[in-house]
This record gives C-alpha cells, sequence and structure tokens, in this order.
C-alpha cells in the first residue's frame, strides 16, 4: 500500500488487516437515501476508505433538496446547503474528505423500474430510504439480482436495522416496524427523527458493510435489530 495511503487509514489498522482494508477499496457499493441516515452513513463510508478509485466505487442517488427542517441530524446540511439538492452537496462534501473515493451521484428517485439498472455491478446495497414502499421494492429488486441489502431505519429515539441475503425468504416484518405498505412517510414524520439515533444506526449500517466487504459473517443477517435510545434497550427479532 502507499505510504500516503497507509498513513490516512494507519488508525484502521489495530483493527483491521492490511488485507482487510484493500477489501474495503475495493467494494462496489449502491446506496439509496441521502439523507439524515444516509448522509451519516456516507461518511463514514469513506473515511474508512470503500471505494477507492481503479479499484472499487459507491453510486449514491437521492431525488431531495435540504431544508430548513434537516438541520437537526442530516450531516451534508448546513444553512449554506439549504435549497441544494442532497446529492450535489454529497458529492461536493466527500470530495473534500476522500479524493481518492470513486463516488457517482444521481440526484433522482430511483423508483422500482429504475433500480435494476442502479445497483446492476455492486456488491451490497446499503438502503438509507425513508419510506416503506421504496425499502420493499429495493429489497426485491436486491432479491431478485442476487444481491445482500443492508436495510435500516430511525424514528423518534428508535432505530433498526436487518440485512437481507440473496435467497432469504421475505420475513413480512416490514409492515410491523414501519407500518402499512401503502405508507410513504412512514413512522419518521409523527416520532420525528434525532441525531443521537440517526447516527447510531448509520454506524451499525457501515459496521454491517465492513463485514459483508471483509467476507466475515454478517452481524444482523436472519433478524431485526431494534435500538431504544429512551431507556437504552436492544430487541432482537429473529426471523422464522
Amino acid at each position: 500500500m502507499p505510504a500516503s495511503l497507509a498513513q490516512r487509514y494507519v488508525r484502521n489498522f489495530s483493527t483491521l488487516s492490511e488485507a482487510d482494508q484493500q477489501r474495503l477499496h475495493a467494494a462496489k457499493i449502491c446506496q439509496l437515501g441521502l439523507g439524515g441516515l444516509g448522509g451519516t452513513l456516507l461518511e463514514m463510508l469513506v473515511r474508512m476508505g470503500f471505494g477507492h478509485k481503479g479499484r472499487g466505487w459507491i453510486r449514491a442517488a437521492d431525488g431531495d433538496v435540504f431544508e430548513a427542517s434537516n438541520l437537526n441530524r442530516q450531516l451534508f446540511c448546513l444553512e449554506s446547503t439549504i435549497g441544494r439538492p442532497k446529492a450535489e452537496a454529497a458529492l461536493e462534501r466527500i470530495q473534500a474528505v476522500n479524493s481518492e473515493v470513486d463516488l457517482s451521484t444521481r440526484q433522482a428517485l430511483i423508483t422500482l423500474k429504475d433500480m435494476p439498472d442502479f445497483i446492476q455491478g455492486a456488491d451490497f446495497i446499503l438502503d438509507a430510504l425513508g419510506d416503506l414502499p421504496t425499502k420493499l421494492a429495493l429489497r426485491k429488486a436486491a432479491a431478485e439480482a442476487g444481491l445482500p441489502v443492508i436495510s435500516a431505519a430511525v424514528a423518534g429515539w428508535t432505530g433498526f436495522i436487518t440485512t437481507q441475503l440473496p435467497g432469504d425468504p421475505d420475513p413480512g416484518i416490514f409492515q410491523g416496524v414501519l407500518g402499512q405498505s401503502d405508507q410513504t412517510e412512514g413512522a419518521e414524520v409523527p416520532l420525528g427523527t434525532l441525531a443521537p439515533c440517526v447516527w447510531l444506526i448509520a454506524s451499525l449500517q457501515c459496521r454491517e458493510a465492513v463485514a459483508l466487504a471483509c467476507g466475515h459473517r454478517p452481524l444482523f443477517h436472519g433478524c431485526l435489530h431494534i435500538v431504544d435510545l429512551t431507556d437504552a434497550t436492544w430487541e432482537r427479532i429473529t426471523f422464522p
């Protein structure tokens, strides 16, 4: 590894081997959502060294723009970025953090029809979407493409994370956690979204991405992990 890269990741090497770091560099990731959860997650990924130019890449999409209500939790939302597309601000921020990452962003809502093309070539998918119908559509597209998908969401002080691997049956648990399938905003709007919970769940998604990229056992496969910061409890629901 070149000295310049070794210096950048020197604080990783007490935990990750150089081979692990190289696997992160070579990972190819699709991420949907660049808001509170997605923006924080994306920055963690690039600081870890995922998707190094010439070896791997990160492809991300979000069709929304920043508004003042995003300032309480969204890493890429600044007073100066209000009104700007999230995808545009994300690319600008990430280029300033780690110019060695091959990142492309798309200012668009990726629909069910678009998903097969968008996720093509990826090693795994990161779901940072806020609404249930699109989450379910993404999981369906991932299953059909034979790709793992790490899904997460946050509402109030509560967050959840689960990993779907190719061949997994649909556990049908999302409707019970996020609401009915015809809702487009889930529980986020009535319960709000708070920065500590958003950043915690983003950290768990990044940790799971490291596990997948390094070929380790996924931490959140076959179950739904629910974290409640109201009373610092952690529940694990195992899928049948």
